[in-house]
């Protein structure tokens, strides 16, 4: 069997892509990855919505440049934004510019989950996501995971009404935007990571001594 860490390691997010549709046996591969996913007693909650209308697809990617700009323009009045070290940087971050992804993309998957009451939820949401971007990684698609239009109630509201989802506070929780597509350019390593030095113990917190 193929050693999923070598899957693991070459995936990137992906923002820009070419007109080229995804084919649907591409997107039932997707969508049975993410059926695949493991979640709290077996609830499956997820629930995908698969958007290839050019024009909901533009209105959603209008609501994650709101989400984002929100964001950022209150880590600014907050002061929180001092990463940020460049006029075209701080445009793209304020503006929300930087997650208007979907409208560049063929294909969108609204992630949504059952809330029933049950705390796994979000976390099993997550485990479904991660699984379709790394199948759509291994098809030679690319993706990425935008969160932030899910963390205003406002703009949830306004998705949910487009898309049609119940919009009741206790129906459907909203996780994700996940645009798909062929990789317009040529993928980039993936950024660098941590070496497991820095963030695993062995037997009690701060012990990175590995004992047996």
């Amino acid at each position: 069997m193929a050693d999923i860490l070598d899957v693991i390691t070459s995936r990137t997010s992906i923002r820009y892509y070419t007109d080229k549709p995804v084919p649907d046996e591409m997107i039932d591969k997707m969508i049975e990855a993410g059926r695949r996913a493991p979640s709290g007693e077996n609830e499956q909650p997820w629930r995908l919505i698969i958007v290839r209308d050019k024009e909901m697809i533009k209105n959603i990617s209008d609501w994650c440049k709101v989400g984002t700009g929100q964001r950022f323009t209150a880590e600014h009045c907050l002061g929180q934004d001092t990463r940020i070290d460049t006029d075209e940087r701080k445009k793209e971050l304020y503006t929300g510019e930087v997650s208007n992804i979907p409208v560049r993309a063929p294909l969108v998957i609204v992630v949504i989950g059952e809330i029933k009451g049950m705390m796994d939820t979000p976390y099993d949401l997550s485990a479904c996501i991660e699984n379709m971007l790394l199948e759509a990684h291994s098809l030679g698609l690319g993706a990425v995971w935008i969160h932030g239009p899910a963390v205003y109630p406002r703009i949830v509201r306004k998705l949910k009404e487009m898309l049609s989802i119940p919009t009741g506070m206790a129906d459907y929780k909203m996780l994700a935007v996940v645009p798909v597509g062929w990789p317009l350019r040529q993928r980039r390593y993936p950024r660098p990571r941590k070496e497991s030095l820095e963030f695993v113990y062995w037997g009690r917190f701060g012990n990175k001594e590995r004992n047996r």
